[in-house]
């Protein structure tokens, strides 16, 4: 074994500047690597951070539950069955909870449940002189929904609580305000589907960094939202909760469902399609920046097949000599991992420099418009499995590349070799 690593040792430094360009290839690949995993996952998390700060961690939605159990049983029924079927009449078919205030008492008991609110999502034009823009009322406590998102803390101008002192106040998305030209003591004009105007005062401007919120919504009391939508004072379009957890919702979930006989949400299902995207996002920049490392694995057989054509004679007189395959094959492997080694923890010691760096100084950028989210700050993940994992990768690529130029040089004869050198 000490014969096997003198030997690797004598090749590599026989070439020390090839030797440093492959170690040099390795050590980018694995820097460029773990920067971007740790940039993608920082993204991923702070859109969830900002998510969940200012979204209901579970959401009774309308939808009741028995309906879904009904239309199951249908499908099961056979084709040529006759079915008699009976409806309970009800004054109309408005997408609702009802009874939503009995349903608050009722869902601030379940244990695992830290706050309820009642929303109601109501659909409207907002106007300030000539200018009139689509928004959505998002009619509110705001004394409750204080214990169940975390938006009075992402008002930017004005205050969230000066909604309980004025029963017309308005809390207006950032981006939206810049639209209509509106600060905070303007007085704005709503008006809801059915033609019904209510005169708001802007009593605060929220910027949340949610495109879908600091764009389209003005929060307003309960009360406002149900008289223009025309509903009565125990509807409301959801009922936001907050949990004791973020994740493993499932048993609350099924727990409040059974409370409310409605359908509930969890936040991860509400943003399934932000999710989703990420996730693909994330996979196609691993999958380019994989890329790098093969690369540096490609660089890594080139130096070895180098080595190997430049020592064929050398390797033909240890074979004479009794050096088995097995130890020569030991050799190239060695310079391989050695090589892919030293690459590594170059690169694993550079990014863990550069992700420090930006950490302790962020690049901060300007919102865009239009932005489902707001990335004003350069965000990176750390976690040690980065470094292991793709270190890990590195080695084995190494490895790989090591066993693909390892196979010239046991293929040698010895006998043909020294016959034509002679």
């Amino acid at each position: 074994m000490r014969q096997v690593l003198l030997l690797a040792w004598r090749h590599l430094a026989a070439r020390s500047r090839q030797s440093w360009l492959a170690v040099a290839g390795v050590a980018l690949g694995v820097a460029v690597f773990v920067f971007t995993v740790s940039m993608m996952d920082g993204l991923k998390v702070f859109f969830t951070q900002r998510l969940i700060r200012v979204s209901p961690l579970l959401t009774v939605l309308p939808e009741r539950i028995d309906v879904d159990r009904a239309r199951e049983a249908l499908r099961r029924v056979p084709g040529d069955a006759v079915l008699a079927l009976s409806r309970p009449p009800v004054p109309d078919d408005r997408p609702t909870v009802r009874g939503a205030t009995a349903q608050l008492a009722r869902l601030r008991g379940v244990p695992g449940v830290d706050g309820a609110s009642v929303a109601a999502d109501v659909p409207a034009v907002l106007s300030f002189g000539t200018i009139a823009e689509p928004v959505t009322l998002v009619g509110v406590d705001p004394r409750a929904e204080a214990g169940v998102t975390e938006l009075p803390a992402a008002v930017v101008r004005g205050r969230w609580d000066a909604l309980e002192a004025r029963r017309e106040g308005a809390v207006v998305g950032v981006q939206l305000a810049g639209r209509l030209g509106v600060e905070v003591g303007d007085r704005v004009v709503a008006v809801g589907e059915g033609g019904l105007a209510r005169e708001l005062e802007v009593v605060g401007i929220i910027g949340t960094g949610l495109g879908a919120t600091d764009e389209t919504a003005a929060f307003v009391n309960l009360a406002v939202a149900q008289g223009l939508a025309g509903w009565g004072p125990d509807e409301g379009s959801e009922i936001r909760l907050r949990a004791s957890r973020v994740d493993r919702l499932d048993g609350l979930r099924r727990r409040v469902e059974a409370v409310t006989g409605h359908r509930v949400e969890t936040w991860q299902e509400t943003s399934r399609a932000s999710l989703k995207l990420f996730r693909m996002i994330g996979v196609t920049t691993y999958l380019l920046t994989g890329f790098v490392l093969v690369v540096a694995g490609l660089g890594i057989a080139n130096k070895l097949t180098t080595i190997i054509l430049d020592k064929e004679r050398d390797i033909a007189i240890l074979r004479s000599l009794g050096f088995s395959r097995a130890a020569l094959r030991g050799v190239f492997i060695v310079q391989g991992v050695a090589l892919g080694a030293a690459g590594a923890l170059l690169g694993c010691a550079a990014a863990a420099g550069v992700i420090a760096y930006f950490t302790a100084f962020p690049i901060r950028f300007a919102p865009r418009e239009g932005a489902v989210l707001a990335y004003t700050e350069l965000y990176l993940a750390k976690d040690p499995r980065y470094y292991l994992v793709i270190g890990a990768a590195a080695l084995a690529i190494s490895a790989l590349a090591a066993l693909l130029a390892v196979r010239r040089a046991v293929r040698v004869v010895p006998v043909e070799v020294l016959r034509g050198a002679a």
